[in-house]
C-alpha cells in the first residue's frame, strides 16, 4: 500500500512539474500609453484684448481624464507652472521625471507611469531652437528631449524619448526642427545597449508633405515606425491619398486628426518585438466644451514579445536622482540667458506685444 501510494504520488509530482515548465507564462503583454501637450504655458490672451483661458483648472481636467482612463504611461509637453496641480490630479503615478519648472528654465517634457520603474533618466536641450517673440519663440525654452528607460514588465526595458521639437513654419523654425531630429536620431543610433524604442510628444511635423525631414531622418534614418501610418495608412510612407479620399478629407483637415503633430514611434529591440496595435486622437475637453488645450492628446497600445530578450538589455540601468544644486544652477542659466536674449532682442519683443 505505502509503495502504491509512493508511486502515485512520484507520478503526480512528475506532471507537476512538467506543468509548471511547460504551462509558465510566457514573457508577453501590452500596455498603453498616452501623449498631450498640455498647454501649461502663463495665460497672456488678456494683452491681446481676448478672453482669458482657465490653464490651471485645464491642467486638473487633463490630468483627471488621464487617470480616469489609467493609461499606464502619460507622457507631457509644455509641462510648465501648473506642474503641481496636474500632479494632484494623478494620484495613482508612482513614477515620474524630475520637473524642471516653468519658463524659461523648464522644459515642458515629462514623463509618468502608474506602476513602471523609470531608470537612466536624462534631460537634453535641444542645440538648434529658433524664434525670439515671434515663429513660435522657441530661444525662451529649455526645449528638448526626456529620456528614460522604462521597465514595462519585469525584465522589459524600453528606450522612452519625449520630445518637445521646434515650432512654426518659418525657414529658420524648419531647419531647427531638423536639426532637432538628427540630433534625436544620433542618440537613438549611438545607444550602446540595444532596446525597444518608442519615440513621442509634439514633433510639430508630419510624416507627408512636410519639410522636417522626418520620414528620412526617423523613419528611415533610425528603422523607426509610426503608429499612424502603419494603422491606418497600411504602413505606406510614400502616400496617404487613399487615405483622404476614402475619409472624405482635405490635406488641411488632419490637424489633430490624422497624421498630426503628436505621434508614437517604436521600433523592436534587444530581442524584444514592439508593436501598435492601437492608435487615435483624443481632444480633452471642459464642463463646457471647450478644449483644455491646442493640440489633440495622442492615445496608443503596445503589445511586446520578449521571449527572445538578450541578456544585456538592462545591463545598464540605473536610478537617477535630482541634484539640487545642478537644478539650481540650472535654473540660474536658464532664466540669465532668457534675460540676456530678451535685452539683445527688445525691438522685436516691443513689436510683437504692441508697447
Amino acid at each position: 500500500m505505502k509503495k502504491g501510494l509512493s508511486l502515485i504520488l512520484a507520478v503526480l509530482l512528475v506532471f507537476s512539474c512538467a506543468s509548471i515548465v511547460g504551462g509558465a507564462e510566457a514573457p508577453v503583454g501590452e500596455f498603453t500609453a498616452f501623449c498631450q501637450n498640455v498647454a501649461g504655458l502663463p495665460d497672456i490672451s488678456f494683452v491681446f484684448g481676448d478672453e482669458r483661458t482657465d490653464v490651471k483648472n485645464n491642467q486638473k481636467v487633463i490630468g483627471t481624464f488621464v487617470s480616469d482612463h489609467a493609461y499606464d504611461i502619460f507622457a507631457t509637453q509644455e509641462d510648465f507652472g501648473y506642474h503641481d496641480t496636474l500632479v494632484e490630479a494623478l494620484p495613482d503615478y508612482a513614477y515620474q521625471t524630475s520637473h524642471h519648472g516653468g519658463v524659461p528654465y523648464g522644459d515642458g517634457t515629462n514623463v509618468f507611469t502608474r506602476s513602471m520603474p523609470l531608470y537612466n533618466e536624462k534631460h537634453i536641450t535641444w542645440n538648434s531652437l529658433y524664434g525670439i517673440a515671434d515663429d513660435g519663440a522657441d530661444e525662451f525654452s529649455q526645449k528638448g528631449i526626456t529620456y528614460v528607460c522604462i521597465e514595462v514588465a519585469d525584465g522589459v526595458f524600453v528606450d522612452f524619448y519625449n520630445i518637445h521639437a521646434d515650432a512654426y513654419g518659418d525657414e529658420g523654425s524648419v531647419a531647427a526642427r531638423q536639426d532637432n531630429f538628427r540630433q534625436l536620431a544620433q542618440r537613438i543610433n549611438l545607444r550602446t545597449v540595444s532596446r525597444p524604442v518608442i519615440v513621442t510628444g509634439d514633433f510639430n511635423a508630419f510624416v507627408f508633405n512636410d519639410n522636417s525631414l522626418l520620414k528620412e531622418t526617423l523613419i528611415d534614418g533610425c528603422g523607426l515606425k509610426d503608429a499612424w501610418t502603419e494603422l491606418y495608412n497600411g504602413g505606406d510612407y510614400t502616400d496617404c491619398s487613399s487615405f483622404i479620399e476614402s475619409n472624405g478629407g482635405v490635406w488641411t483637415d488632419k490637424w489633430g486628426v490624422w497624421d498630426s503633430v503628436e505621434r508614437f514611434l517604436y521600433k523592436d529591440g534587444g530581442g524584444v518585438t514592439l508593436t501598435c496595435t492601437e492608435f487615435e486622437y483624443v481632444w480633452i475637453t471642459d464642463a463646457q466644451g471647450r478644449n483644455c488645450s491646442d493640440h489633440a492628446g495622442a492615445y496608443a497600445k503596445f503589445s511586446y514579445n520578449a521571449e527572445n530578450a538578450k541578456e544585456s538589455i538592462g545591463s545598464d540601468i540605473k536610478v537617477v536622482k535630482p541634484d539640487p544644486l545642478t537644478e539650481l544652477v540650472r535654473r540660474i542659466v536658464g532664466f540669465f540667458k532668457a534675460l540676456i536674449l530678451g535685452i539683445r532682442n527688445f525691438d522685436k519683443v516691443r513689436e510683437y506685444f504692441n508697447f
